[in-house]
């Protein structure tokens, strides 16, 4: 797997391979890649290879029936969050079509007609196997979570259902599931189960995988749960400036030297802040007005999408302190540029929630409402960093 290219040296299509070789760096790594630990309810989909050479996305669902066995999904999906390169070191599953259709319990499910006997709602499931049929994604790796399915009976069996609901939508569309485990929590020490197989062993640190060493590097944030990365973006200052001088009306900055002139002052802001200096009040009003330019957002937006952010890039903090500040048009152009850049790096959770909070300040910001339906619709970020680049 891979994580995005570090420092200043980040740019389109240059990205880490990060190989992942067991069970338990795999699930071990699945907080970074979402950016929190999905808890209990929750099927993780870890998608291979695309027909055209990309990774597929990392993809979270919420699956209700885990915890109360009543076999509904909720249509939670929060993913994508983008990866390069996944390898697992075992061997590959043994086919297992030539199960005792009868069989039951751990390394075992029931079937009616070639489908499980417990089918978990087809909804997000068959949504899933969709998306892998269009983009030609081969193979998934599963990870189930729920309490207690690694050592308890019921709660084992729940598990091993969803898998099996997931397995059938998938193998409908030609992606085959390498292999499924089973979670109750993501923590050092903690078991985990192969849903189809008698393999069990503990998980690694969460912290201590490779592919969390590179995120923490591309100062990418991982919070405790989704609420928390929410609550990130929707956060505003005390002193938050709310009332709009311009009110509804459009900005438009008098020529394009006008417009290069936006740009840098602009840019010379983000420098200073990355450098450790400040900017005062009137020079974040007059660079989040100029934001409100469609040829200013436009042209910071190319530039973001030729070099992505590192970790302490004086782009991300001036972005922040708009969204904290500024009222809600500049607000919404910077949680815009937030989320496409946490889009870029294959942060899908971040991109989601800053995009929602930018249609929240402003709903006629068009350039959000279309970047969360490219998200919402799989949209690569290599290949939307590619149209955003030219």
């Amino acid at each position: 797997m891979t994580a995005n290219g570090r420092g200043d040296g980040d740019r389109m299509g240059e990205r880490e391979t990060v190989v992942i070789s067991s069970p338990e760096e795999l699930i071990a790594s699945i907080p970074a890649m979402l950016g929190f630990p999905p808890g209990p309810g929750s099927v993780v989909v870890m998608c291979g290879r695309t027909a055209d050479g990309g990774q597929g996305p990392v993809v979270r669902m919420d699956v209700d029936g885990l915890l109360d066995g009543s076999g509904l999904f909720t249509d939670g999906v929060v993913g994508p969050d983008g990866f390069d390169d996944h390898r697992d070191d075992r061997d590959d599953r043994d086919d297992r079509d030539d199960r005792d259709p009868d069989a039951r319990g751990r390394g075992g499910w029931g079937r009616v007609g070639g489908r499980p006997a417990t089918m978990i709602g087809e909804g997000p499931a068959r949504g899933l196997a969709l998306f892998c049929s269009r983009e030609g994604v081969s193979q998934v790796h599963l990870v189930v979570v729920h309490e207690d399915c690694a050592d308890g009976f019921s709660a084992g069996l729940r598990a091993e259902d969803a898998a099996a609901a997931f397995e059938y939508w998938l193998d409908s569309a030609g992606t085959r599931v390498i292999a499924a485990y089973g979670v109750g929590e993501f923590a050092e020490g903690a078991p985990w189960v192969d849903l189809f197989g008698m393999v069990r062993g503990v998980q690694l640190d969460p912290d201590c995988t490779e592919i969390a060493a590179v995120h923490a590097y591309d100062g990418r944030v991982r919070a405790g749960s989704r609420e928390e990365i929410d609550q990130l973006y929707r956060a505003r200052d005390p002193e938050a400036c709310e009332v709009d001088p311009h009110g509804k009306r459009p900005v438009r900055l008098e020529g394009s030297c006008a417009v290069e002139r936006a740009v840098a002052t602009h840019d010379d802001a983000a420098g200073r802040l990355e450098a450790g200096e400040g900017i005062d009040d009137d020079e974040l009003a007059e660079i989040g007005r100029s934001l409100l330019d469609v040829a200013v957002r436009d042209e910071v937006y190319r530039r973001l999408a030729l070099q992505g952010l590192c970790s302490a890039d004086g782009r991300r903090l001036l972005w922040w302190s708009l969204a904290r500040r500024r009222p809600g048009r500049e607000r919404s152009v910077a949680l815009v540029l937030l989320g496409a850049a946490a889009y870029f790096a294959g942060g899908g959770v971040h991109a989601r929630s800053a995009l929602e909070a930018a249609l929240t300040a402003d709903p006629a910001n068009s350039l959000a409402r279309l970047l969360l339906h490219g998200l919402e619709h799989g949209l690569a970020p290599e290949r939307l960093r590619r149209v955003a680049a030219a």
